[in-house]
């Protein structure tokens, strides 16, 4: 495994990419599951809160639906338990991500950054974002408060439309750690979480509005999320407020 180089990441060019051609760098078994190694790769693997891609890779001899997609150190295996036909060593395959899946990550994760913007905005008073996650259907932010967010949900929504109808790009940033410390203080977030090894820090910005340390996949604009519909909040122990919610069609 040390001799294998570590994947290129094609989602971090283009989260866009729906398929590409990848050379197979290895194939492995492992607990009734094919894993596949590519020199490049625009499947996203789990991480940051994020649950990867599924899809499907193809070869000359065989095909393999991916299931799942994890990091092994730097390198990203792709995991599949039906493979018709052979996946062999350095053939050239071509990988498609399901992308109605991806679409559905990448707006609630956009829908998430904003939310925690819109949030700071209707309350107007210091809070700490202690977890988060994301999957098709909707995504959540666990908030360092002592009372429910529940009476102000209709602000909420009415501030992230807002918003959203502002149609603001997302860019995407890299800086390194001492300056990234400082631009996202201006948003009031921090790199706190970040491991310190990490010099380089990938920002993702809601132009003007927000931007945070983040390595997942987003939309290019805001106004691709539609609406951002509140779903509900419950109580994750003492000061710990959860909230959730989706981006949906109008």
């Amino acid at each position: 495994m040390e001799k294998i180089p570590p994947t290129r990441l094609l989602y971090y060019d283009d989260a866009y990419l729906r398929r590409f051609k990848a050379k197979v760098l290895q194939v492995t078994k492992n607990d009734g599951l094919v894993g596949v190694i590519l020199d490049n790769t625009a499947f996203y693997p789990t991480g940051g809160g994020q649950p990867s891609d599924k899809g499907a890779i193809e070869g000359e001899n065989g095909s393999a639906e991916v299931v799942d997609v994890q990091w092994n150190k730097s390198r990203i295996l792709h995991l599949s338990n039906n493979i018709v036909g052979k996946i062999k060593q350095s053939e050239i395959i071509t990988g498609t991500i399901d992308w109605n899946r991806r679409y559905s990550l990448m707006k609630n994760h956009t829908a998430a950054h904003l939310m925690a913007e819109a949030i700071r905005r209707v309350l107007n008073n210091p809070f700490e974002i202690v977890g988060s996650g994301l999957n098709v259907d909707k995504a959540r932010l666990d908030l360092t408060l002592e009372n429910s967010l529940k009476p102000v949900f209709q602000r909420i929504e009415d501030v992230a439309s807002k918003l959203v109808k502002e149609n603001r790009v997302v860019e995407i940033k890299i800086m390194k750690r001492e300056e990234a410390e400082k631009y996202v203080e201006k948003f009031h977030e921090s790199l706190k979480t970040l491991p310190s090894s990490i010099s380089q820090v990938r920002i993702v910005e809601i132009k003007e509005v927000h931007a945070c340390a983040c390595g997942g996949t987003h939309v290019k604009s805001i106004g691709e999320l539609g609406t951002i519909k509140i779903l509900g909040r419950s109580s994750k122990g003492k000061g710990v407020e959860r909230l959730e919610f989706r981006a949906q069609n109008p």
